[in-house]
C-alpha cells in the first residue's frame, strides 16, 4: 500500500540529520533568532504534526510561532532584590 505524503514528513523528522532536513533547520534558527518571540506565520512548520492537532488551512485560523525557554518546566524569577541588569 502507498504511504501518504504526511508519513514521509513524519520519517524526516524522525531523524532529520539524514535528509536535507538539518540544512534546512539550520538555516531557520539562524532566521529566527532576529525575529521576535512570538511570531505569526503563513503555515505550520511540521505539517504532519499540525495536521495530527487538527490544524486545517481555513481562513480564519493562524498559526503562530513562539520561542519557549529551555527545560521541562516553568522557570521562576528571582524572588529576592536584584540589580536589573543581572535579570
Amino acid at each position: 500500500m502507498a504511504r501518504s505524503f504526511y508519513s514521509h514528513i513524519k520519517e524526516a523528522w524522525r531523524s532529520p540529520k539524514e535528509g536535507k532536513l538539518a540544512e534546512l533547520q539550520w538555516q531557520r534558527k539562524q532566521e529566527w533568532r532576529d525575529e521576535g518571540a512570538i511570531e505569526r506565520i503563513e503555515r505550520p512548520t511540521r505539517l504532519d504534526k499540525a495536521r495530527e492537532l487538527g490544524y486545517k488551512a481555513k481562513q480564519g485560523v493562524i498559526v503562530a510561532r513562539v520561542s519557549v525557554r529551555k527545560g521541562g518546566s516553568r522557570k521562576q524569577r528571582f524572588k529576592a532584590g536584584r540589580r536589573s541588569k543581572r535579570q
